[in-house]
């Protein structure tokens, strides 16, 4: 699944996982995409491919903390200072969105480093990097510029549904005016 074929169909979930929690859909998904992903059979790299993401259905490599009470499970981390980590395990993408922003939220220093109350997704994407989210010095950089090329994509995806909701009424009310016509004529 391309960048933007993830980002059209995981689009809802993110807005659904963020709403009203201080996260921007775009943080979630830029952030899904850099941390789940994992070549296909072609040698690119896609979304949802990495090990963790397959295994446990955790699109943002959260290993256990605390306050978790689910499943986990043990996988190898060789770009990690622990060869092998215990990672949360979700029952669904949706879940997973939603269970990071939680994890987000139960863990103080990502409140003290302001990141729910970043004025863009890029400034809370370096925020969550600032809190010590990622081992890799570059994670923030690398994650803003997958998030600004969904831009494109989101706005895509948000022109088709609010097309979609316009649609709708114009389809119904055609079909109430095709019913009004048919029961007309069967009286005649």
């Amino acid at each position: 699944m391309t960048r933007e074929q993830f980002t059209n169909k995981f689009y809802g979930d993110a807005v659904r996982a963020t709403r009203n929690t201080g996260i921007f859909p775009q943080t979630l998904l830029a952030m899904a995409i850099v941390e789940s992903q994992g070549k296909n059979e072609d040698g690119n790299y896609e979304p949802g491919l990495g090990l963790v993401a397959r295994k446990a259905n955790n699109y943002f490599g959260v290993k256990f903390y605390p306050q978790w009470k689910g499943p986990t499970i043990d996988l190898p981390t060789p770009g990690d200072a622990k060869k092998i980590s215990t990672f949360v395990v979700y029952n669904s993408i949706y879940d997973s969105f939603a269970g990071f922003v939680d994890f987000l939220k139960k863990n103080p220093r990502y409140e003290k480093k302001g990141v729910f109350t970043a004025p863009n997704y890029g400034e809370q994407i370096t925020r969550i990097a600032a809190a010590g989210y990622a081992e890799n010095p570059n994670y923030a950089t690398v994650v803003r510029s997958v998030a600004d090329k969904l831009r494109q994509y989101i706005k895509t995806t948000t022109d088709a549904v609010n097309n979609n909701r316009l649609l709708f009424p114009i389809l119904f009310a055609g079909a109430l005016v095709a019913v009004l016509l048919i029961s007309k004529s069967l009286k005649k």
